[in-house]
């Protein structure tokens, strides 16, 4: 405060002098020319300029030079701050303001002592405060908060933690933590007293702390005790007994058996009370809504044990029709009456009904790269609008779903009058954008592929705060070399309106079976095409395999254009989201013809010249995902239509594809395991069937038919793919996912069945012996910089009933990479 005090006497004087010289006070108005710094020794000039690099071109006066000050101090970097006006130009046509600071010292050392039982490297990880940073009082205070609270979490229950800030001789400081660690305390036993009716171990089951055994650490945490005397009250109130209660909880603490734990031993002293049942509820009050509507929300029968927390949520979900239909001003109270001779509860809600809230400001904070009108576009309300909840919900959704924010917290403050309210949207932005450059290693199945590539790229999905996506890829190996470019804007024209553009260029050398051996097939009198060495086509469908001898490399040149839009809407069910596009592709393949014959019909017309391979495609989806890229809740369903063949005679194959897709998620554990952490459970299923259908005399040719390719479909079946191809193809999977660190990281245990048939008639046929299957863990990432998937699959098969591994040999633990892609 005092140095605050300082400089702002020290602008008062400056302003005088400007004056004394300048009796004209020929700074007021002027545009300011620059904002300079002297006296900078740790802090990087490039970081000020970004903070006041806005203020450039602005018109001085007071109240923006008050502006600027109140931000240099909020930064907390200067001990002292020595402002001027000077003139910017001879002909004083222009204003610079310069700032003479002196910084506040910087940590030079971080160091702790005492600590025998933590590591230093786990005490720097939750400290804020990093080694270079300028020191500052009020993150030092946190910084000790954050080390003590870390050392009772792991059950230090006597620790003991005093900061300071040492000075150097190079007028730095050493951060320093004295550390008196004391004993770790573990839970050598819970017991219980008083527990008529409720058995000690269902007891135990519901609570966080545990004896410490074999696999089992047992520490002990104070927070997980109060949590755990509410979970127990929690199951008693959930079985009738409303009146349970912990008298308290006996602490024995074994100091002497053991020399660096404190052992101690919980008793809760519990008093059950009586069993109640539930004897309905009255409503009076209430005119908007019926009677009925609102008891529907209760989930108990008048005869029913009593639930006292099922009784709270519908209590709330009475209060939350109101709240979703604007009424947020209302007055609702329950009264309790008990019967205690009858062990019977009733209740009686009392309705005060208001007007309906509007919202008078939505107003946004935090928002430092994006753009607030494309915050707003996303909001599903707006100044004026009747007050919805479910709305509110939705439009968080999708500030979520954008993955621009890593905090939106919302909150509803009083307008200016009773029936007015605004919404506060908190904000934290994060990072965007990403540059990604690396070698890959793949190809391990295939002895002919080169198994390193490089790759750059470069991806921004807010561009400048925009909202657009701009991304670029370069990727580089002996077999494969490719440029990639594209453009997204998910509001064109302000409306809901998506377009995208993206361009490719590639060069491949690939490999392709040949057909040489008399006799030859042209694809003229036979469906599809036999390759060597067979002579018929029911020989070559009933081969499992074809020996490499029989393949041949060709070079491929391709270009690529494609476009496409998309319209959403958002309606009470469903995010509902209508896309078309069209791609143009040319290619050309090159091979010695006079040494080799492919056998696929449409290498052999592409090669030596340049080939049309286009398609217009259309998508309908519907989309009930809490958050589309790592959804705990929700569906998903999607059918597309895809016409590949639009430019008559020029072009080789000619179908209709059909896409349909559909996933669900149910939530089937949310326990608070910390004050920061839940573990959850969520079941995820997805279910998917792809069907070609040509409309020409010709098939589809072998290169464009459905296959698994063992990386995103049909895990670990890294093979399938030169031999098992048709017109139709059916992925089913489950997955039982573990959300490590929610949006970011989690471990799933997935189960997979693919299969392949060469047409819809042969879809009747279909049986459990067509499927190959696969089952492993994995770990996925959902950050949008690392969207990767490693899993371990172990390929499998039922035959006629039998369950045979895909290697006839056991479990493989074959390591895929995959990608996590969220359907759209």
């Amino acid at each position: 405060m005092r140095t605050k005090l300082v400089a702002l006497l020290l602008l008062v004087f400056c302003l005088g002098a400007v004056n004394a010289q300048t009796s004209d006070d020929w700074y007021q108005d002027k545009p300011i020319r620059a904002v300079t710094f002297n006296g900078l020794k740790h802090i990087a000039r490039s970081e000020l300029d970004g903070v006041f690099s806005s203020y450039l071109g602005k018109p001085f006066t007071d109240e923006l030079y008050w502006e600027i000050l109140q931000k240099m101090y909020a930064l907390e970097y200067f001990e002292t701050i020595d402002p001027i006006a000077v003139p910017g130009d001879p002909d004083k046509k222009t204003v610079n303001l310069q700032f003479t600071v002196a910084e506040l010292p910087v940590i030079s050392r971080i160091e702790f002592k005492g600590n025998r039982k933590l590591r230093q490297g786990e005490l720097l990880e939750k400290i804020a405060l990093k080694e270079g940073d300028i020191y500052n009082e009020l993150k030092a205070r946190m910084d000790e908060r954050s080390v003590r609270d870390y050392y009772l979490e792991k059950g230090y229950a006597g620790v003991k933690i005093v900061s300071e800030a040492v000075p150097s001789e190079d007028s730095s400081l050493v951060f320093r933590f004295t550390i008196t660690e004391g004993k770790q305390t573990v839970i050598s036993a819970v017991n219980f007293e008083g527990n008529r009716v409720m058995a000690a171990k269902n007891l135990r089951g519901v609570m966080t702390l545990k004896e410490a055994k074999l696999l089992t650490p047992g520490t002990f945490r104070e927070m997980d005790l109060e949590a755990d005397k509410l979970a127990i009250r929690r199951y008693y109130t959930e079985r009738g007994y409303i009146d349970a209660k912990i008298e308290t909880v006996i602490r024995e603490v074994d100091a002497d058996s053991s020399e660096d734990k404190n052992l101690l031993k919980l008793t809760f002293v519990i008093n059950e009370g009586d069993q109640y049942t539930y004897g309905g509820t009255t409503i009076s009050g209430n005119t908007i809504f019926t009677t009925d509507q609102l008891l529907s929300k209760i989930r108990l029968n008048e005869g029913d044990v009593m639930n006292q927390n099922r009784f709270d949520e519908g209590f709330q979900a009475v209060a939350d029709v109101y709240f979703e239909n604007g009424y947020t001003s209302n007055y609702i109270n329950r009264q309790e009456l008990r019967n205690t001779e009858q062990k019977r509860v009733s209740w009686v809600i009392t309705v005060v009904e208001s007007q309906r809230s509007h919202i008078e400001h939505i107003i946004i904070k935090g928002n430092t790269k994006t753009k607030l009108r494309v915050i707003e576009r996303e909001l599903l309300l707006e100044d004026g609008d009747i007050f919805s909840k479910s709305k509110l919900m939705d439009s968080l959704r999708n500030l979520h779903n954008l993955r621009y924010f890593s905090v939106v917290a919302p909150d509803l403050v009083q307008g200016s009058e009773e029936n007015l309210v605004d919404i506060v949207i908190n904000l934290e932005e994060q990072s965007t954008a990403s540059v990604q450059f690396g070698v890959t290693f793949s190809g391990v199945t295939d002895a002919d592929t080169f198994p390193l590539s490089a790759f750059v790229q470069w991806e921004d999905k807010n561009f400048m705060g925009n909202g657009q996506t701009f991304s670029t890829n370069i990727t580089a190996s002996p077999d494969t070399q490719s440029v990639a470019l594209g453009y997204s804007e998910n509001w064109f024209l302000g409306s809901p309106l998506t377009v995208s553009f993206n361009l490719s260029l590639s060069h491949k050398k690939l490999y392709a079976y040949r057909d040489e051996v008399f006799p030859l097939f042209d694809n003229e009198d036979d469906d599809d095409y036999v390759a060597d060495p067979y002579n018929s086509l029911s020989d070559y469908e009933s081969a499992s395999s074809i020996d490499d001898s029989y393949r041949m490399q060709y070079e491929q040149w391709s270009y690529s254009l494609g476009s496409s839009t998309g319209y959403r809407w958002n309606p009470r069910l469903a995010s509902v989201t209508l896309k078309g596009g069209v791609t143009f592709s040319v290619l050309r393949n090159m091979y010695d013809s006079t040494l080799y014959r492919p056998a696929d019909r449409s290498i052999r017309e592409h090669h030596g010249s340049w080939g049309w391979e286009n398609s217009v495609w259309t998508r309908l989806s519907l989309d009930r995902r809490d958050i589309y890229y790592d959804p705990t809740t929700g569906w998903f369903a999607s059918q597309q239509f895809t016409v590949n063949g639009i430019l008559p005679e020029i072009e080789s194959d000619y179908y209709f594809q059909f896409d349909t897709k559909a996933e669900g998620y149910l939530k089937l554990l949310d326990y608070p395991v910390t004050e920061s952490f839940n573990l959850k459970f969520i079941l995820a299923a997805y279910s998917s069937i792809s069907v070609q259908v040509p409309f020409t005399d010709l098939s589809v040719s072998d290169s464009n038919k459905l296959y698994p390719d063992g990386m995103f479909t049909g895990y670990g079946w890294t093979t399938l793919y030169s031999y098992l191809k048709g017109n139709v193809m059916l992925d089913h999977r489950l997955e039982f996912r573990v959300p490590f660190v929610p949006g970011v990281i989690a471990g799933d245990w997935f189960l997979e069945g693919i299969a392949v048939k060469e047409s819809v008639s042969d879809l009747s046929n279909l049986s459990l012996n067509d499927y190959y299957g696969s089952f492993g863990p994995s770990i996925r990432f959902s950050i949008p910089q690392f969207p990767l998937r490693l899993m371990l699959a172990n390929t499998f098969r039922i035959q006629d009933g039998e369950f045979e591994w895909g290697n006839k040999v056991g479990p493989d633990w074959k390591f895929v990479l995959s990608f996590n892609i969220s359907n759209l």
